[in-house]
């Protein structure tokens, strides 16, 4: 059940996108883009006719798009693993039959072939075929499923686990959220920007957060660049903008440490030392979680798209996108905003404790009895 959820999230985030870019919601497009989740880079190939000349299309994908794969991946483990309390050998039973499920899943999505694209352009009229790659495709969802279900099972074995759970979970929904938010904004004038926000919104969210901290944004080259970011308008910061906007920034920011804090104020607080030796310790394990969730992720989310003309002997790039990865500066986003969120949750579950152990309770009275009331 947990392969079936994820894929199936995949499938209907990508058929979303897919319709609000124009572009045909079939299965070979649908299962392009899940393999692109998967880490499978996709090909392009394909003839621009301008006239007498014919010229070559040519390109690779290299993206990962964040906005379908995080989302399949707190399905999946929400539904393998239930909670933090799920015994490690009832998660590795789950995990038996969820390998069957992904064997046969990705037998159906790399047998879907070429996904083909008619483009009509002012100098011409282009036809593409998209091809993801294989074997990329395959070590992409080996590399996840290990992943995922040794996280699931981990969170049974490993102290704090309630706080693992719930920061990990809070990493991943923040820059979902926030780029589904995006995508429901500019449905209604922009379709296209908002099909990209689908495919590449949790990217967008997770640069603009690490360029305030000083990471570099991603290069747009080609000559195709100023008409993406005039075509994009406002919503330029899903293709690269160098700073990002201040309130998506501040937003995920916000979120990360008000909702985290939020998160551990419901946890008890425990035993073992005074209240700032408790605060520290969760702020440890929050800030470490969040760190390394928005590192994965950051890892994940880096590659490179590459388009080009060719005629004859010419080869001209068209446009060019490359995203590096900037997993210290995630790292170091992740612990202190996970840390502060965890220092500030654990004082007010100390005073939530406090409280609750302080409130006065009412005397309970004996009951009346008329006979000794008589008496």
């Amino acid at each position: 059940m947990a392969t079936i959820a994820a894929f199936a999230v995949m499938g209907l985030l990508a058929a979303g996108a897919l319709a609000a870019l124009g572009a045909p919601v079939n299965w070979p497009f649908i299962a392009t883009a899940v393999a692109a989740a998967l880490g499978g880079p996709a090909s392009l190939t394909g003839s621009l006719a301008t006239g007498r000349v014919t010229a070559s299309v040519h390109g690779t994908v290299g993206v990962l798009p964040l906005g379908l794969a995080v989302p399949a991946a707190v399905v999946f483990c929400v539904v393998l693993a239930g909670s933090a309390r799920t015994p490690v050998r009832a998660v590795a039973v789950r995990a038996a039959g969820a390998a069957v499920t992904t064997t046969a899943v990705l037998v159906a999505v790399l047998a879907a072939g070429d996904g083909t694209l008619r483009i009509a352009l002012p100098a011409g009229k282009t036809l593409l075929a998209v091809r993801p790659d294989a074997g990329a495709t395959v070590l992409g969802a080996v590399f996840a499923f290990v992943l995922l279900a040794g996280f699931c099972a981990l969170l049974a074995l490993v102290p704090h686990g309630r706080i693992v759970a719930g920061i990990a979970l809070l990493g991943t929904i923040v820059p979902t959220v926030i780029a589904l938010v995006a995508a429901l904004v500019a449905a209604g004038h922009r379709p296209a920007v908002a099909g990209v926000a689908l495919l590449f919104g949790v990217n967008a969210v997770l640069v603009a957060v690490l360029s305030g901290f000083g990471a570099a944004p991603p290069a747009l080259t080609g000559p195709m660049t100023t008409r993406l970011h005039d075509s994009a308008g406002g919503q330029a910061w899903l293709l690269g903008d160098s700073a990002g906007p201040v309130a998506v920034r501040l937003g995920a920011l916000a979120a990360f440490i008000l909702l985290g804090a939020a998160v551990l104020a419901m946890v008890p607080p425990g035993a073992g030392g005074d209240r700032w030796r408790r605060a520290g310790r969760r702020a440890a394990v929050a800030g470490a979680t969040l760190a390394a969730v928005l590192a994965g992720m950051s890892a994940a989310g880096g590659g490179s798209l590459e388009l080009g003309l060719a005629v004859l002997f010419f080869n001209a790039p068209v446009l060019g996108l490359h995203v590096a990865p900037a997993v210290g500066w995630a790292l170091l986003a992740g612990a202190l905003s996970g840390g502060l969120a965890g220092l500030v949750g654990s004082l007010v579950a100390d005073a939530r404790a406090r409280g609750l152990s302080r409130s006065p309770v009412e005397p309970t009275l004996p009951a009346w009895d008329e006979a000794s009331e008589r008496g």
